[in-house]
């Protein structure tokens, strides 16, 4: 399963309620009209973040089967039942940054507000044996995820668990947890 994450604010004078109808009235029509491969969305208004200049904003997230199912999403989210509320949306935003993500460990369909404790390791060292020691530590974890090709400014590892729930890195490993409340759905990933 990959995870294609987008991140986003809207323009200063955007009011969030509009800039949410908007965003929720897109995710509803997505979900509507599913494109080959995709499995589901969900949103969360995210705390302030280094690739959004440090100011809240939001995080999509769009669970898909496999890479070849991004050509279908991109496709349907800018077109037929889907193409005028992405318009809106899109109308209203000021930034936006995407980051291709696959499943390392866990099941994506936990419900509800979240933290994302994103990690970064020391270069030259394997990733698994910390990973699985995370798993095994971390009681509220539900889900980890890994970057993939480099594609997008978040760090390179996404571990999603309850609220307030931050690990202490090992040595050499940098973590920014960042506070998110789920939006769309309320009960899904």
């Amino acid at each position: 399963m990959l995870a294609y994450i987008f991140w986003h604010r809207p323009y200063p004078e955007t009011s969030p309620s509009a800039y949410e109808s908007a965003l929720l009235e897109f995710h509803r029509r997505l979900a509507g009209a599913p494109p080959p491969g995709f499995s589901a969305s969900a949103v969360y208004r995210v705390a302030p973040t280094p690739w959004l200049d440090d100011r809240e904003g939001y995080e999509d997230w769009y669970l898909v089967e496999a890479s070849w199912a991004l050509d279908p999403l991109n496709r349907g989210a800018v077109s037929g039942p889907v193409e005028a509320a992405h318009a809106a949306v899109a109308a209203l935003m000021e930034a936006g940054h995407g980051g291709l993500y696959a499943l390392v460990w866990g099941e994506p369909t936990r419900a509800g507000d979240s933290t994302v404790a994103w990690l970064s390791r020391p270069r030259g060292i394997r990733y698994e044996p910390i990973l699985d020691e995370l798993r095994e530590r971390l009681d509220g974890a539900w889900h980890c995820w890994r970057r993939q090709m480099v594609l997008g400014p978040a760090p390179e590892f996404a571990l999603v668990s309850s609220p307030s729930v931050v690990p202490t890195p090992p040595p050499g490993w940098a973590v920014r947890g960042v506070e998110r409340v789920c939006l769309w759905p309320r009960g899904a990933a």
